[in-house]
Protein backbone atom coordinates (compact mmCIF):
# COMPACT_ATOMS: atom_id res chain seq x y z
CA UNK A 1 0.00 0.00 0.00
CA UNK A 2 2.76 2.45 0.89
CA UNK A 3 4.51 1.71 -2.40
CA UNK A 4 1.37 2.62 -4.37
CA UNK A 5 0.99 5.83 -2.36
CA UNK A 6 4.59 6.74 -3.15
CA UNK A 7 3.94 6.06 -6.84
CA UNK A 8 0.84 8.25 -6.80
CA UNK A 9 2.79 11.13 -5.27
CA UNK A 10 5.21 10.97 -8.20
CA UNK A 11 2.45 11.33 -10.79
CA UNK A 12 2.49 14.47 -12.91
CA UNK A 13 -0.45 15.97 -14.78
CA UNK A 14 -0.96 17.82 -18.06
CA UNK A 15 -4.17 19.75 -18.71
CA UNK A 16 -5.51 18.58 -22.07
CA UNK A 17 -8.68 20.66 -22.22
CA UNK A 18 -11.06 22.18 -19.71
CA UNK A 19 -12.09 19.34 -17.36
CA UNK A 20 -9.71 16.78 -18.93
CA UNK A 21 -6.24 15.90 -17.68
CA UNK A 22 -3.52 13.45 -18.58
CA UNK A 23 -1.90 11.73 -15.60
CA UNK A 24 1.71 10.84 -16.45
CA UNK A 25 3.78 7.94 -15.13
CA UNK A 26 7.30 6.81 -15.88
CA UNK A 27 7.10 3.38 -17.45
CA UNK A 28 9.68 0.82 -18.44
CA UNK A 29 9.37 1.83 -22.10
CA UNK A 30 8.89 5.59 -21.76
CA UNK A 31 6.16 7.85 -20.43
CA UNK A 32 2.66 6.41 -20.13
CA UNK A 33 -0.53 7.60 -18.51
CA UNK A 34 -4.28 7.85 -18.49
CA UNK A 35 -6.88 10.42 -19.44
CA UNK A 36 -9.22 11.57 -16.69
CA UNK A 37 -12.39 13.67 -16.90
CA UNK A 38 -12.53 15.91 -13.83
CA UNK A 39 -15.73 16.21 -11.81
CA UNK A 40 -16.75 19.89 -11.67
CA UNK A 41 -18.95 19.29 -8.61
CA UNK A 42 -16.33 17.34 -6.64
CA UNK A 43 -12.89 18.99 -6.88
CA UNK A 44 -10.04 16.53 -6.80
CA UNK A 45 -12.14 13.69 -8.19
CA UNK A 46 -12.63 12.43 -11.70
CA UNK A 47 -13.48 9.55 -13.99
CA UNK A 48 -10.86 7.44 -15.73
CA UNK A 49 -11.65 7.44 -19.46
CA UNK A 50 -8.82 5.47 -21.05
CA UNK A 51 -5.13 4.58 -20.81
CA UNK A 52 -2.54 6.25 -23.01
CA UNK A 53 0.21 4.01 -24.42
CA UNK A 54 3.87 4.64 -23.73
CA UNK A 55 5.56 7.40 -25.72
CA UNK A 56 9.11 8.74 -25.70
CA UNK A 57 8.29 12.15 -24.19
CA UNK A 58 5.50 13.76 -22.16
CA UNK A 59 4.82 16.09 -25.10
CA UNK A 60 4.33 13.16 -27.48
CA UNK A 61 2.02 11.48 -24.98
CA UNK A 62 -0.03 14.67 -24.56
CA UNK A 63 -0.38 15.02 -28.35
CA UNK A 64 -1.57 11.41 -28.60
CA UNK A 65 -4.00 11.93 -25.71
CA UNK A 66 -5.49 15.10 -27.23
CA UNK A 67 -6.13 13.32 -30.52
CA UNK A 68 -7.61 10.29 -28.74
CA UNK A 69 -9.83 12.54 -26.60
CA UNK A 70 -11.24 14.21 -29.73
CA UNK A 71 -11.97 10.80 -31.25
CA UNK A 72 -13.55 9.61 -27.99
CA UNK A 73 -15.95 12.56 -27.89
CA UNK A 74 -16.83 12.30 -31.59
CA UNK A 75 -17.82 8.68 -31.01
Amino acid sequence: MKKRQAEQEKDDYIMLEKDYILRLREGSSGVEGDVIMLDAKKPGQGTHLFDAPAQDTPEALAAWARQALRAYREG
